[in-house]
C-alpha cells in the first residue's frame, strides 16, 4: 500500500476526531471498498505513516493491545538455548534439546519463537522485541527484561553472564 492512502486514513481519522478501535476500523473498511484493496491497513502500518505533530494523538488509539504498556514497562523476554537440567527430564516438562527448545517450554510460544530466529542470543532477542514493540506503538524507554527457561540457574556461570 502506497503512503498517500495511510495519509488519507490519518486525514479522515484527524478530521471525524477518531477514539476508538471500531470507529478505525471502519475507517479502514471503507477505504478497501474505495479502493478495491485485497487486505485491510493494520494499524501499525497506519502509525508508522504518522507525522511527528499528530503521532501523540494518534499512537493511544492506534496502539496494538494497549495492557501490555500500561504501568508505563514494556516487558521483554528472552529464552536461554536448549539446555537439559542436570537432575533429568521433568515428566511435565514438554521441550527439551531434542525439540530444540528450553526443557520447560515447548518452542512454539512467541519468545521461544523469536530466540529460536535469533539463534538464542539474548541481545538480539531483546533488540527484536524492543523494536517490535515500537512498531506497534509502544513506549520503550523503560524495560523489564525477563529471562525464561528454568535450566538458566543450572548453566555454567559464563553462560549466564
Amino acid at each position: 500500500m502506497n503512503q498517500q492512502l495511510y495519509q488519507e486514513i490519518i486525514s479522515e481519522i484527524l478530521a471525524k476526531k477518531i477514539v476508538t478501535k471500531d470507529e478505525i476500523h471502519k475507517i479502514k473498511l471503507q477505504f478497501c471498498r474505495k479502493y478495491n484493496l485485497d487486505k485491510v491497513p493494520s494499524d501499525p502500518d497506519i502509525l508508522s505513516n504518522v507525522d511527528e505533530k499528530f503521532y501523540p494523538v494518534l499512537e493511544s488509539v492506534l496502539r496494538k493491545k494497549p495492557v501490555r504498556t500500561i504501568s508505563g514497562v514494556a516487558v521483554v523476554a528472552v529464552m536461554t538455548s536448549p539446555a537439559e537440567c542436570p537432575h533429568g527430564k521433568c515428566s511435565y516438562c514438554p521441550g527439551g534439546v531434542e525439540y530444540g527448545s528450553a526443557q520447560s517450554y515447548t518452542g512454539k510460544e512467541p519468545a521461544a519463537l523469536r530466540a529460536g530466529t535469533n539463534n538464542f542470543d539474548p541481545y538480539l532477542q531483546a533488540k527484536s522485541r524492543i523494536e517490535q514493540l515500537g512498531i506497534i506503538g509502544h513506549p520503550t524507554d523503560k524495560i523489564d527484561l525477563i529471562v525464561m527457561g528454568g535450566t538458566f540457574t543450572s548453566r555454567h556461570i559464563d553462560y549466564q553472564n
